[in-house]
């Protein structure tokens, strides 16, 4: 039996065991989840469970998530010391989970489902699969390799792979703004070699 199911059943027993109509206005019609795919359906579910949000609280949502996981992101650079002790993972892991943070402060602009789609994009895809695999990459070498050799530099490059990376899906929203990057690297790169 399905969760909407359950709850229907509950309904119907609630208000008397009739099937009646005001049961059927409070539930997605079932007929209707089978026909639309599994995104769609884990989307209304969400949906469903949460309220919609006028303009000003999405903003304020936005703002709030991204501000708090950018401080938790930056703020974990008060921590680089204990990297240069050989101990990174605290600093590795607070400014991890200060990006993932700010990532979900996106969604409350445009819901979750519209910015898996804009971050999957074409001209995207390339960043958001390198930012989210160094994401869970740091996460998995800084928990579960302790004794592993070379984790902290390992940990400084994947940290260094995410900043790029979002630096990169970031600069995808700029018109233009991935080609003039590349071509100042490129002249910067031309300049180097020519010394």
């Amino acid at each position: 039996m399905s969760l909407w199911g359950g709850v229907k059943e509950k309904l119907t027993s609630l208000s008397g065991g009739s099937n009646n109509a005001d049961a059927e206005i409070l539930l997605p019609l079932s007929s209707k989840n089978e026909e639309r795919s599994w995104q769609d359906q884990i989307e209304e579910e969400v949906c469903d469970l949460l309220p919609s949000l006028t303009l000003q609280q999405r903003l304020f949502g936005c703002a709030a998530c991204m501000g708090f996981g950018y401080i938790l992101s930056f703020g974990s650079f008060f921590r680089f010391a204990k990297v240069l002790k050989g101990e990174p993972v605290p600093f590795v892991v607070t400014a991890t989970m200060g990006n993932i943070i700010a990532l979900c402060g996106s969604c409350f602009l445009t819901g979750p489902a519209s910015q898996t789609k804009k971050m999957f994009h074409e001209s995207r895809w390339i960043a958001t699969i390198m930012y989210l695999s160094s994401l869970i990459a740091t996460l998995v070498v800084a928990f579960f390799c302790h004794k592993m050799p070379g984790q902290g530099p390992l940990l400084i490059v994947l940290m260094i792979c995410q900043y790029i990376s979002v630096a990169w899906y970031c600069i995808s929203y700029i018109p233009f703004a991935r080609q003039m990057v590349f071509r100042l690297f490129s002249r910067v790169y031309a300049e180097i070699m020519e010394e």
